[in-house]
């Protein structure tokens, strides 16, 4: 994961939010999740002052530790139905 992976990102985010997106939508929460091998990266974009809304939720979000486990273990899961 680069640095330009997360810049492009963004600019997925401000042209959904620009074009895609209606007036009655939340801005645009982008989410990276990267997978090499033995190694897992996590990588989050939110908007400028962004209130985060949800219909569901946890109170207390996983880790970004705790993501990177569970994509290796979706990955894993993956792999061996393969």
């Amino acid at each position: 994961l680069t640095h330009q992976d997360v810049s492009l990102m963004q600019n997925f985010a401000t042209v959904c939010d620009r074009f895609v997106k209606t007036h009655d939508e939340n801005p645009t929460i982008g989410m990276l999740l990267c997978k090499r091998k033995k190694t897992a990266i996590i990588e989050l974009t939110l908007p400028k002052n962004a209130n985060i809304f949800a219909s569901q939720y946890q109170l207390y979000l996983p880790s970004k530790e705790d993501l990177k486990q569970r994509l290796m273990e979706w990955t894993k899961e993956l792999n061996d139905e393969s």
